[in-house]
């Protein structure tokens, strides 16, 4: 008896039902060849609001709002950069003091190797 036979025992030999069509989402109802300008893509930062412009691919302030924190972000960048300029000359410093260590410790140890035999 095989599986795939049009014909069954019992069968009521009616077809399938035909499926109904289901709505449609809205994307798929859009035309894909009509782009609207209207819509921007925005973002918000803080109290800073961006928008970019697809026709040059920037991104541009809707305002000037944030002149006065340029100026704030400005001097705390340089205070950070002088911080971190301090820190990695201290870090050279310590270094050069592990380096002079190591290499004492190695003359010891092979004082003490060489005192031994």
């Amino acid at each position: 008896m095989p599986f795939f036979s049009k014909t069954k025992k019992g069968a009521s030999g009616k077809g399938l039902a035909k499926r109904r069509a289901g709505s449609l989402s809205s994307l798929t109802s859009q035309d894909d060849q009509k782009t609207d300008d209207n819509i921007a893509i925005k973002l918000q930062l803080d109290e800073n609001e961006l928008i970019f412009d697809s026709n040059a691919g920037q991104w541009y302030s809707e305002s000037n709002v944030g002149g006065g924190n340029a100026a704030n972000l400005r001097k705390q960048n340089i205070t950070l950069q002088e911080q971190n300029n301090a820190l990695k000359l201290k870090n050279d410093i310590l270094m050069d003091m592990v380096v002079a260590l190591k290499a004492d410790l190695a003359a010891r140890d092979k004082e003490l190797h060489v005192t031994n035999n």
